[in-house]
C-alpha cells in the first residue's frame, strides 16, 4: 500500500462493477490500456480493485475519488512513489493524490 498518501476500501454494488468493466472495456477498445480485455471475473479480482483514492488537480483544484487499481500497477511497474494524471476537467498532467496535492500546496 501506498505510504505518502491515504487510499479507502470501497463497497461496490454489481451494477457499480459491471459499469466500471464498461469503462475498462471501452478504454482498453481505444487502446488507453494494453488489449486483449480481461473477462469481467479477472477484472473484478485484479488486485486494489476496491481500493480508491482521493484525487486533486495542481492547475485547477477539480477533485475526484477514482479507483486505485490503474494507479498501483503504473507506481508498481515504474517505481513511482505516487499516481500523476491527466486531469478530467482542464487536460493538464496535474492531478495527484489530496495528500501529496496539500504537502506541495501547504
Amino acid at each position: 500500500m501506498p505510504k505518502l498518501f491515504k487510499t479507502k476500501s470501497a463497497h461496490m454494488s454489481f451494477v457499480q462493477k459491471k459499469n466500471l468493466y464498461a469503462e475498462y472495456k471501452s478504454a482498453v477498445k481505444q487502446g488507453f490500456i494494453a488489449s486483449p480485455a480481461a473477462s469481467f471475473n479477472e477484472f473484478i479480482s485484479t488486485p486494489n480493485f476496491d481500493i480508491m483514492v482521493d484525487m486533486k488537480c495542481l492547475h485547477c483544484g477539480f477533485e475526484l475519488t477514482v479507483n486505485f487499481s490503474g494507479y498501483a500497477h503504473f507506481m508498481e511497474t515504474e517505481g513511482a512513489a505516487f499516481p500523476v494524471d491527466v486531469c478530467s476537467h482542464c487536460g493538464k498532467l496535474q492531478f495527484v493524490p489530496l495528500d501529496i496535492y496539500h504537502k506541495l500546496i501547504d
